[in-house]
């Protein structure tokens, strides 16, 4: 039962129990231990600004006397029994006396603070990893996936355009290809619908009036055998 150790709370000196004097000699030992510094601070004494460190308190003999009940010399005898025990460090002037627990953190700090202290750690950086990932994720996903075009979006861009594309015959031609341009997945139909545009020279720039035996030829022409030449040329412009 003499390992490990339990927390107290500073509140303890406040409870009446803790409150009856005098004190013995272990309640004072505890007394100290509750009066330090749990983290380093400054304080005020007369009118300049004193740094009191981990571990520390600042108090005075007379103090140390209300507190615990004890008469002048019995406190100092005490104290002087600690230091040569090696269990605290007393530093007296006319203003004050500096008591400085000896190997603090023994009495502090646990394995179970270091533990939270690294878990704290593996935390933040599980979070930052997360974090990092949805970023990435969300960066993916507000990369334009592309669409398939409806006949009436087909159509009314290449009227848009004044051109002759017919949209029907550019829906089903890359319908059967699955919207694949050679290997890879379309990226803009839009593109697609210039590049026929250009190779089957029905721009509207250049629009040329054809008699009507030659439209007869040219619908009775084989649009498959068309298209391929097509795709084989705009391959280049998409990719």
């Amino acid at each position: 039962m003499n390992e490990g150790w339990v927390k107290t709370y500073r509140s303890l000196t406040d409870h009446w129990v803790w409150q009856d004097k005098p004190f013995s000699k272990g309640q004072a030992w505890m007394d100290l231990l509750l009066m330090v510094n749990h983290s380093e601070k400054k304080i005020l004494i007369d009118g300049k600004l004193e740094n009191v460190e981990r571990g520390q308190t600042v108090s005075s003999i007379r103090k140390l006397c209300d507190r615990w009940g004890w008469s002048n010399t019995k406190v100092k005898n005490f104290l002087k029994m600690l230091e040569n025990d090696s269990m605290i460090h007393v530093k007296s002037d006319t203003k004050k006396t500096v008591i400085t627990i000896v190997n603090y953190s023994v009495y502090q700090d646990s394995e179970n603070e270091k533990t939270t202290l690294k878990r704290q750690s593996s935390d933040t950086k599980t979070s930052q990893k997360h974090t990092n990932k949805n970023e990435k994720n969300e960066k993916k996903s507000n990369i334009k996936r592309f669409t398939p075009p409806t006949y009436e979006q087909v159509f009314g861009y290449c009227k848009e355009r004044n051109n002759s594309v017919d949209a029907n015959v550019f829906i089903d031609f890359y319908e059967s290809k699955g919207w694949m341009v050679g290997k890879n997945k379309m990226k803009d139909w839009k593109a697609a619908v210039r590049n026929w545009e250009r190779n089957r020279g029905t721009g509207a720039v250049r629009r040329e009036k054809k008699n009507p035996a030659h439209l007869d030829c040219e619908r009775n022409h084989d649009f498959d055998s068309l298209e391929q030449q097509l795709l084989q040329k705009q391959l280049g412009d998409e990719l």
